[in-house]
């Protein structure tokens, strides 16, 4: 389906829309593996890596270090990869500790470089530090791997407590959960009359319950974005958590946001359905408190964001056939995840969640 079959277009709509909805153009790995000779120094073996928007290569080389080259979408402005470059090194001054990528300097001192073709855009170009380990979403679920994971992302969001840039407050996000109303027009992109009622009823209930206060609450930079696709944990070792990548859909936004894009993940097999978010928080709080407000909305943010997950990806698909398999990886775990959830009051889940905080 494309643009001129019903669905909306947001390639005008700032760089939110133009690099969800338009591809960028090819980079292959013999090109990759020259940009990364003639702006780093560096030879390596290149494997290209999935990702939404971006063209990124695993970089093998013959010394102990493994990197990430990223070219990113023509879309995204050049403030907008800054803001993450810079992201990156204030967290490894503040907490060095802490598994996330490095940024590595180009062989002029830079931290970022621009590529460009005659016939298009210029593209921001960056070199990382890859993070051994295995993916999570490769790795088997565990209850403490829930607890290490909430724990983990706090420790995340204490290292950038401090840090602002201006492009977090100039983001402009579908994966924002406070814009979670405008994917209401994405919604005819899901088929099915039953998921698209419960989608529509879900952010229904999340903009009166949950995104009305939210201005109130305390706020920060925050990841964003803690997927099974984002963490990567020891390779013998699921529950220890070695780290979390992909700092793209970071922006300034209450912590309790970040908290609930990271327990939209956590949905749990043959217990009852808050229980892997209820672990999750309790990690969190672990390390930052919970306030009890921030408690009260969890159940309806989450739901939130796999209703936001759900609509977007079923638009991302429906536009873009080749993204299909990538975008839609855990459509339907999701679609479970949710409709369990859509059963659970909230009383019910503040009850779970400050149990499951008091026991911890």
């Amino acid at each position: 389906m494309t643009a001129g079959s019903g669905l909306p277009s947001l390639s005008g709509d700032g760089s939110a829309g133009a690099v969800l909805s338009e591809a960028a153009p090819l980079v292959g790995a013999a090109e990759a593996a020259a940009i990364l000779a003639r702006l780093y120094g560096v030879d390596g073996s290149l494997q290209a890596l999935p990702s939404e928007r971006d063209h990124n290569f695993r970089v093998r080389t013959e010394g102990q270090v493994d990197y990430v080259l990223k070219i990113a979408h023509p879309g995204e402005p050049r403030a907008v990869t800054d803001f993450q470059t810079e992201a990156l090194r204030h967290i490894a001054a503040v907490d060095p500790g802490l598994p996330v990528p490095r940024v590595m300097p180009t062989r002029d001192g830079e931290f970022a470089s621009d590529f460009a073709r005659d016939d298009g855009p210029p593209r921001t170009v960056r070199l990382l530090t890859y993070l051994p380990g295995r993916l999570l979403i490769e790795a088997r679920r565990t209850a403490a791997q829930d607890r290490a994971l909430g724990a983990f992302l706090a420790r995340l969001g204490r290292a950038m407590r401090g840090f602002f840039y201006p492009a977090a407050a100039q983001a402009d996000l579908l994966w924002d959960l406070r814009q979670m109303p405008r994917c209401r027009a994405f919604m005819p992109a899901i088929t099915d009359p039953r998921l698209r009622a419960l989608v529509a009823q879900t952010i229904d209930a999340a903009e009166a319950h949950a995104l009305v206060v939210l201005p109130g609450f305390r706020a920060q930079v925050v990841h964003n974005d803690l997927n099974p696709s984002n963490a990567v944990v020891a390779e013998t070792d699921p529950d220890r958590v070695a780290g979390v990548i992909d700092f793209g859909d970071m922006l300034h936004g209450p912590l309790v946001c970040d908290l609930a894009v990271g327990a939209a993940y956590r949905w749990a097999e043959d217990e009852h359905p808050l229980a892997g978010v209820a672990r999750f928080a309790a990690g969190y709080h672990g390390v930052t408190p919970l306030e009890d407000a921030e408690i009260d909305i969890l159940l309806d943010l989450v739901r939130g964001r796999l209703a936001l997950t759900l609509a977007i990806v079923a638009w991302q698909a429906a536009r873009s056939p080749d993204k299909h398999g990538y975008v839609m990886r855990f459509n339907a775990e999701l679609w479970r995840f949710l409709d369990g959830l859509s059963q659970v009051t909230r009383d019910e889940a503040r009850r779970i969640i400050r149990a499951e905080i008091i026991g911890g």
